[in-house]
């Protein structure tokens, strides 16, 4: 019962009741033959990236290197560190693939605030912000994003495209939006813990 409640399950779940439906409905020797046919190698890359991302040395550096950075910013602490961390960890989505930078900054924002008394509205748009952020995040490059990965080399996109097309808005529209929800949470951000 434990493993069944563990997330990534889900995905195993979705895969059997697809093989099962498959096979009733095109045969077993069908079913196999898709099954073998399907290559692994970028759900495999993720799965592998993701588990490196959530590792302590991973999780300890990209904290003390977000730590440092907010420490710079004229603000107070915890709304300065909302802001790197909704800044820095999507936009690193570029350079770890989206899925690593979902990793860490999700493990981050969980350590640095959602383990302590946050309002709900708070945890919603924080989480709301961070699959918007990721999403556009990685698009600084033409080969972290899986979408952009789809179609940068059909497209001949490579990194100075992304840069010059997209990278500079998506870079400006995470850090505004990462600015403008840690204003408008600023009392939560600012109060005690």
């Amino acid at each position: 019962l434990h493993f069944l409640g563990e997330v990534e399950i889900v995905f195993g779940i979705w895969a059997a009741a697809l093989v099962t439906l498959w096979s009733i409905r095109f045969g077993t020797a069908s079913a196999i033959a898709f099954v073998e046919s399907v290559n692994y190698t970028e759900p495999a890359f993720v799965f592998v990236i993701m588990c490196m991302a959530a590792t302590r040395p991973v999780l300890a550096l990209s904290g003390r290197s977000i730590g440092r950075i907010a420490k710079v910013l004229p603000l107070p602490p915890r709304m300065s560190l909302y802001i790197i961390t909704l800044s820095l960890g999507p936009i690193l989505g570029s350079f770890i693939t989206e899925p690593a930078a979902m990793t860490v900054t999700a493990l981050l924002l969980k350590e640095n605030f959602f383990d302590h008394a946050m309002t709900r509205s708070f945890r919603y748009a924080t989480l709301g912000l961070l699959f918007v952020s990721v999403s556009i995040g990685g698009t600084l490059t033409h080969f972290a994003a899986p979408p952009v990965l789809m179609v940068a080399g059909p497209w001949n996109w490579n990194t100075a495209f992304m840069l010059e097309n997209f990278g500079w808005r998506a870079a400006i529209a995470v850090v505004c939006t990462a600015v403008a929800t840690a204003i408008m949470f600023r009392k939560e951000l600012t109060g005690p813990q």
